[in-house]
């Protein structure tokens, strides 16, 4: 989740920056369509049919960028990209540079078209919002802060109830430390989230206008670059991606078609996948992966890549995603794990949210432990069986 938070934190602002420059250079507010609905309906209402006209194109401006980026990061997910918004943010990067060149070009002050200027900032706003919004599973959004503002109110009161609750519990002069532990509470988290992208967005605008008063012309060359720079950063670094072994063609299991046919249905084998594999790369991103995971799957292994890197934010996802599997039951075991790897995860606190047995150092020893968590399993389901069998009768 921080990694997401952070991306959206980073492209807020640009949020914020385009507003701004579009209003100043076309009189229209372009990150969100709540104005321009309202604006819609009032041109409707009084018969003026330019303007109408006008605010309908924003509108399906904004839609437009949505859609594309749907089709953008779907055909990227379907195609097995290693990172699905890559190319919506080149496509928003090549717009506001389209857009910057065009004002630089023909100048608003002198003539330029300022429909023009807006229906595009419009389109690269909406394939943003719809970018964050899929990366983020619709838990933020980037180019307006109205939910912002809603839900720090919401997250702020839960907050509150639960710090009240846990000081009267204990003694007030704990109240300090109890201020101190409360960062790590879920709804502190986000609130910090969503306080940091309110913040951004409202620094984006106030840097649009600076740099727009000063230099209209080359005032959307700061989020073009800016879109360029994530864009490297995630190409150098890559994100590694999550698809399920190949248990008939996989170069490391020495007898393919064995596995394939010992291995139980509840079992579950994933690969980390990224482009380059002698290139060191990002841990993916756990969360998601877990919609991938099959009912029936009972023990699911991770064959991680020795170039796999882990920071406190992959832990921390990785975390969440292994208290979702316990609490439906299941079980996540890591196989490959290097000896640099194992101490950097047992550096982040590894232990405490996994049995350090189950993180193995090759695949077919991932396996054995696999097998041998399912036999307990069993033995546990069984056990429990007659036990309830035997209440009944």
């Amino acid at each position: 989740m921080r990694q997401k938070g952070r991306l959206a934190v980073s492209l807020s602002w640009i949020g914020g920056y385009t507003n701004v420059c579009a209003l100043l250079a076309a009189g229209a507010l372009v990150s969100h369509v709540t104005g321009t609905v309202t604006q819609l309906g009032r041109t409707i209402g009084a018969g003026d049919g330019a303007h109408m006209m006008f605010f309908a194109s924003l509108l399906g401006s904004f839609s437009g960028g949505a859609i594309l980026s749907a089709i953008m990061t779907e055909g990227a997910r379907r195609g097995g990209w290693r990172s699905k918004y890559i190319l919506p943010m080149a496509a928003e990067a090549v717009l506001l540079g389209v857009l910057g060149l065009w004002l630089y070009l023909y100048p608003v002050a002198s003539g330029g078209l300022p429909y023009g200027v807006a229906c595009m900032a419009c389109l690269a706003m909406g394939l943003q919002n719809a970018t964050i919004t899929k990366i983020s599973g619709a838990v933020v959004r980037t180019t307006h802060v109205s939910g912002i503002f809603t839900d720090l109110g919401l997250e702020g009161v839960q907050f509150l109830f639960w710090y009240k609750h846990k000081l009267v519990k204990g003694r007030r002069d704990r109240a300090g430390r109890l201020l101190r532990i409360s960062r790590r509470h879920p709804s502190a988290q986000r609130l910090a989230l969503l306080a940091s992208i309110a913040l951004s967005f409202g620094c984006g605008a106030i840097v649009g206008d600076l740099v727009y008063s000063r230099l209209a012309s080359l005032a959307f060359a700061c989020p073009a670059l800016f879109l360029m720079f994530i864009i490297y950063i995630d190409l150098r670094s890559p994100i590694a991606d999550i698809r399920e072994l190949d248990l008939l063609n996989d170069p490391e299991l020495p007898f393919q078609s064995l596995f394939a046919r010992l291995l139980p249905r509840e079992l579950c084998i994933y690969r980390f996948a990224c482009p380059r594999t002698d290139r060191a790369h990002r841990a993916p991103n756990f969360q998601l992966w877990l919609e991938r995971v099959p009912a029936h799957c009972k023990v699911v292994i991770f064959a991680i890549s020795p170039w796999t890197r882990f920071n406190a934010n992959a832990v921390m996802d990785l975390e969440a995603a292994v208290e979702r599997l316990h609490e439906r039951g299941r079980v996540l075991i890591l196989g490959g794990v290097t000896p640099a790897q194992f101490g950097a995860l047992d550096r982040l606190g590894v232990a405490r949210m996994m049995d350090v047995r189950n993180l193995c150092p090759d695949l077919e020893f991932a396996v054995a432990r696999a097998m041998l968590t399912l036999d307990e399993i069993h033995a546990r389901t069984n056990s429990l069986t007659a036990t309830t069998e035997t209440v009944a009768a």
